[in-house]
């Protein structure tokens, strides 16, 4: 089947490339402020199930309008031999190159996207271009691009492209979302009967892989949510080092933590959603200016099973056992060899003081230390918060496209809109109330229905905001 192919036309710096760049959602296609800077055609294909799909092609914008269309007016011979018989005529002239250049693509047959400027005047050598691309007799559709806010001229050009054009369309390149994109794709079909067949089925996979997305993307903001609900910070504890500093230490080094973990999500979305060069740190200070729970704890560092077993067997006749080894918040984590060595170690170390254990091994080794363990934060308002800020970061996100690249607004213009989840119904609000109450220690069995539901909520809320621009 042959692969359906459009050409980006137009004047020079009318948002050509733009276009091109969020059709295709390639962020790496050139786009500059300077006229001219495309200089040869090139081709981005958009690929389904690692095949190509669609082809569009980027242009150089027209140089000589005005002589390029006397030329075509003055042509006498078949009309299908018009294209070659002007590249020919022109090869040699440097003046001719960019036109030369567009051409290529048309002698291959490619439909047509007109980019205009509707935001400015129309101007003599816009309809010219338009009439050369209506002699050449390929099927054509206009694409009414702002780049200013700016509509006083709308009427004028839509009058002239009607003429000219079998159909016209508006398209914002900065903001179009994935529907708009996808409305144009049936645009094409009309424009394309023979092509009718493929460019559906194109939308039609597109739509799917779309709704994929927003599923991968609900995972990665539960695995997010997860982690933090259940997320512990430690550090070492020393003795004679002011006790509030080693807590205010301890503080935000888990804070520090919760931001690695937000960054981390939103590093697979803007790969998922193929925006890698946006910024993704925000901070997450306002999340954590409540004071933090934090203890002291004494935890075994370093010591492999055999090793503890053997400390129960030396301290198991050990007299004086500590209560408060077992009962005052002590973790024994991933080392914990069983009752029978707790209660022997616990003879051998006695009550929990400042400082550290020997081991009777060689070496003199450490047996544990105590440490200011912060979190899991026991107030369910940071997950609250901590999903609106994903959810406006991801919907953003989503819905940027990929021609805009003022990149630096981003997260500006994100951090003056207002939160999602404080809009939740109470029934919404209980649907995230539940699934923390299921996922809040990890030695609770998680209903199933519980993650049903919160991420079938994350979905509809995320697909209804995938049709808002930015």
């Amino acid at each position: 089947m042959t692969l359906p192919t459009y050409a980006v036309l137009g004047h020079p710096n009318e948002g050509k490339s733009s276009v091109v760049s969020t059709l295709t959602e390639n962020e790496r296609v050139k786009i500059s402020s300077t006229p001219g800077e495309t200089l040869r055609c090139k081709r981005f294909v958009i690929k389904l199930d690692g095949e190509d799909a669609l082809e569009i092609i980027d242009t150089p914008g027209f140089q000589n309008p005005s002589a390029t269309l006397k030329w075509f007016e003055a042509w006498e011979g078949p009309e299908s031999e018009m294209v070659d018989a002007f590249m020919e005529a022109h090869r040699d002239q440097e003046s001719f190159h960019h036109d030369l250049e567009l051409m290529k693509p048309l002698r291959e047959r490619a439909g047509i996207l007109y980019v205009a400027d509707a935001s400015r005047p129309l101007r003599e050598a816009d309809r010219q271009e338009m009439e050369v691309l209506r002699l050449i007799g390929l099927p054509r559709l206009a694409l009414l691009n702002f780049k200013r806010d700016n509509r006083e001229y709308l009427t004028e050009w839509q009058e002239a492209l009607n003429r000219r054009f079998n159909l016209v369309r508006e398209f914002n390149a900065h903001h179009a979302t994935f529907q708009e994109r996808m409305s144009l794709l049936e645009a094409l079909a009309l424009l394309s009967p023979e092509e009718e067949a493929a460019l559906k089925s194109i939308r039609s996979n597109l739509e799917d892989q779309w709704d994929q997305r927003i599923e991968e993307a609900v995972l990665i903001l539960e695995e997010l949510l997860l982690k933090v609900l259940r997320h512990r910070s430690s550090l070492t504890y020393t003795p004679g080092k002011p006790e509030k500093e080693q807590f205010e230490q301890a503080q935000e080094a888990y804070r520090e933590s919760i931001r690695a973990l937000e960054e981390k999500s939103r590093r697979q979305w803007r790969k998922l959603y193929q925006h890698t060069e946006l910024p993704g740190s925000a901070g997450v200070g306002e999340l954590l200016r409540e004071e933090l729970f934090a203890e002291k704890v004494w935890r075994l560092l370093g010591l492999s099973r055999r090793q503890l077993a053997l400390v129960g067997a030396l301290t198991a006749g050990a007299a004086g056992v500590g209560a408060d080894l077992a009962t005052g918040g002590i973790s024994f984590g991933i080392f914990t060899a069983g009752a029978a060595v707790l209660g022997g170690m616990s003879g051998w170390m006695g009550a929990p003081k400042l400082g550290a254990k020997r081991l009777p091994f060689p070496g003199n080794r450490t047996l544990a230390r105590e440490q200011i363990v912060v979190g899991p934060v026991k107030d369910p308002q940071l997950l609250f918060v901590l999903l609106d800020r994903s959810l406006l970061y991801l919907t953003r996100l989503m819905n940027w496209a990929h021609g805009r690249r003022d990149h630096e607004a981003f997260l500006a213009e994100m951090s003056k809109e207002s939160g999602l989840v404080r809009e939740w119904s109470d029934a919404q609000r209980k649907i995230l109330t539940r699934w923390i109450r299921a996922h809040a220690s990890p030695d609770n069995t998680p209903t199933a229905e519980a993650s049903r539901s919160l991420r079938r909520l994350l979905h509809d809320l995320l697909t209804s905001h995938s049709r808002e621009r930015t």
